[in-house]
C-alpha cells in the first residue's frame, strides 16, 4: 500500500501552521508545471554518488528526470548508476513487483553498492504495489540496504519530493551507523538544503573550514551513503536557504537532540547571522574569537572593493522575477552592492518566503504575488528599472523584451554564496550592464529610417 505522507502538509515547524488555515497547500490539477515530487526526491538523492538509484516505472521516468538534472541544474556530479525496471503495459496490468525484485537482484549481484534507492512513480502508485514489503524482502535476501522513496509525481511539487526524500533518509539511513566517524570534532555540523544548495555546498564548506567548523554531511548536496549514516553525530543542523527538509531537521532534533536553524550565505549580513548562530549553538570560546576576526577582516575587504571596484552599481534599479527562496535570498546581497530593488515578482511561494521578503526589502519595494509576464513588464517600465534578475523559465521574459537581465541559475554562473560569491555576483552585474548590445538593440534598422543617415 502507498505510504501516507499527509503529516508533511501540517509540519509544526512551519510558520503558517499557527494560523487558522493550517498546512501546506495541496496541489490542484494543472498546477505541477515546475517539477513533480518524483523529480524533487531525485534532486535531493542523486548527488549520493556511491548508491544505486532504481526507478520503478517506465523508462521515460528515468530518462526525463535524469536528463533534466544532469543538464547542470544541480551543479554537482550525479551518481553514474541509474537503473529502471522498465515497466510495460503487461506489468502495469498484472503488477510489477516481480520485475522490481529482478531489478534489485541484478544490481545486488553485479555491483558492489551498500545502498539502493528505489523510487516510486505515478504508475506504481496506481497499481497499489507494496514497495516497503518488497524492499524489506530484498534487504533480507541480499543483505543490502534497500530504501523505498514514496514520491509518485502527482503527490505534490518538487518541494514535497524533497520532504519525502528527507523522510526516507531519517527512517532508513540516518542513525544506522553506531560508530563515530574518524576525526570527529565538537564542531561538526550538517548542511541541509535543496537543489539550489547542491552546487554551492563546497563553497559554503570552504568558508566554514576557514574558521574551524567541519561539515559532517551535506543532505541534499554532494555526499556519500556513509556520511549520511553518521549524520546523527553532528552538533548542529543548518537549513541553507530552504525549509523543504524542515521535517527532517525537526525529527533529528526530537530523536538525537540536534538543534537546527535556518541561515543563508548570500551577502555579508546573512553570512554574519549564520556564523553567529552556529557559534551560539556550538558554544566554543575559541570559535567565537576566530569568527569575530574572520568576519571583521572579510567585511572590511568587501566594503573597500564595493566602494571602488563595484561603484558603478550604486543606485541602479533592479526588478526580481524569481520563485521560491530565490525571491528573498539575494535581497541583502543586492542591497549591499548598492542596487535598489524596486519590485519583486513571485510565483508559487510559501508564506515563509513572503515573510522573509518583507523582512529584507525596503518599504517602497513593490511586491507582486502570482505575477505574470504582463504584470512584471509593467512594473519594470513604471519603476524605470535598469536590470531584471530572473531564474528558470522566467528568463524568457527579459530575453524576448530585449531587457538587460541576470539569470541566477547556477549552470550559467559560479555560486553566489559566501564572500567570494558576492564578488562574483557584483562582477556579473557589471559585465551585463556594460554590454554594448543593450544600446545596439534600440537602434532602428536602415529601412526604418526616414532618410539615409537620419533616424525618425
Amino acid at each position: 500500500m502507498p505510504k501516507d505522507y499527509s503529516n508533511l502538509f501540517i509540519e509544526p515547524g512551519c510558520e503558517h501552521n499557527s494560523q487558522e488555515k493550517r498546512g501546506c497547500s495541496r496541489p490542484k490539477p494543472g498546477e505541477l508545471t515546475k517539477g513533480c515530487a518524483f523529480q524533487g526526491s531525485q534532486s535531493a538523492l542523486l548527488p549520493v554518488s556511491d548508491a544505486a538509484h532504481l526507478v520503478h516505472g517506465t523508462p521515460g521516468c528515468l530518462e526525463n528526470s535524469w536528463g533534466m538534472l544532469e543538464g547542470g541544474s544541480l551543479g554537482v556530479p550525479l551518481s553514474p548508476f541509474g537503473f529502471s525496471t522498465g515497466l510495460t503495459e503487461r506489468d502495469i496490468v498484472l503488477g510489477g513487483e516481480g520485475r522490481l525484485l529482478e531489478a534489485i537482484e541484478y544490481i545486488a549481484e553485479n555491483y558492489r553498492f551498500k545502498c539502493i534507492f528505489v523510487y516510486a512513480t505515478c504508475i506504481t502508485l496506481l497499481t497499489m504495489e507494496d514497495l516497503d514489503a518488497i524492499c524489506s524482502q530484498a534487504e533480507r535476501k541480499w543483505n543490502i540496504s534497500v530504501v523505498p522513496i514514496h514520491n509518485p509525481g502527482f503527490s505534490g511539487s518538487k518541494n514535497m519530493g524533497n520532504r519525502q526524500a528527507g523522510e526516507a533518509l531519517f527512517e532508513k539511513v540516518i542513525g544506522t551507523e553506531g560508530t563515530k566517524p574518524e576525526k570527529a570534532t565538537p564542531l561538526d555540523i550538517n548542511l541541509i538544503g535543496e537543489y539550489h544548495f547542491a552546487g554551492e555546498g563546497k563553497e559554503i564548506e570552504m568558508l566554514l573550514s576557514k574558521v574551524g567548523i567541519r561539515v559532517l554531511s551535506r543532505i541534499g548536496g554532494e555526499s556519500s551513503y556513509q556520511e549520511l549514516k553518521t549524520a546523527h553525530f553532528a552538533k548542529v543542523n543548518m537549513l541553507v536557504s530552504s525549509r523543504s527538509m524542515i521535517t527532517l531537521a525537526r525529527k533529528m532534533q526530537d530523536s538525537y537532540e540536534i538543534p537546527y536553524f535556518e541561515g543563508s550565505f548570500y551577502g555579508t549580513r546573512e553570512i554574519r547571522f549564520s556564523l553567529r548562530q552556529l557559534a551560539f549553538h556550538l558554544q566554543d570560546q575559541q570559535l567565537d574569537k576566530r569568527l569575530h576576526r574572520y568576519i571583521r577582516k572579510e567585511e572590511e575587504r568587501l566594503r573597500k572593493e564595493i566602494a571602488l571596484t563595484y561603484r558603478p552599481l550604486k543606485g541602479k534599479k533592479v526588478v526580481l522575477y524569481t520563485d521560491g527562496t530565490e525571491s528573498w535570498a539575494f535581497i541583502s546581497a543586492l542591497q549591499e552592492l548598492g542596487l535598489k530593488i524596486v519590485g519583486i515578482g513571485t510565483n508559487k511561494n510559501a508564506q515563509e518566503d513572503f515573510s522573509r521578503i518583507k523582512e529584507r526589502a525596503a518599504h517602497d519595494t513593490v511586491l507582486v504575488k502570482e505575477s505574470d509576464e504582463r504584470r512584471i513588464l509593467k512594473l519594470y517600465r513604471e519603476r524605470r528599472a535598469d536590470l531584471m534578475i530572473v531564474s528558470g523559465r522566467n528568463a524568457y521574459v527579459p530575453l524576448k523584451e530585449k531587457i538587460p537581465f541576470l539569470d541566477i541559475d547556477q549552470e550559467r554562473h559560479g555560486p553566489y554564496s559566501g564572500y567570494a560569491g558576492l564578488r562574483r555576483m557584483a562582477q556579473d552585474l557589471l559585465d551585463i550592464l556594460d554590454q554594448p548590445v543593450w544600446k545596439l538593440i534600440d537602434m532602428k534598422s536602415p529601412w526604418e529610417e526616414e532618410e539615409y543617415g537620419a533616424q525618425s
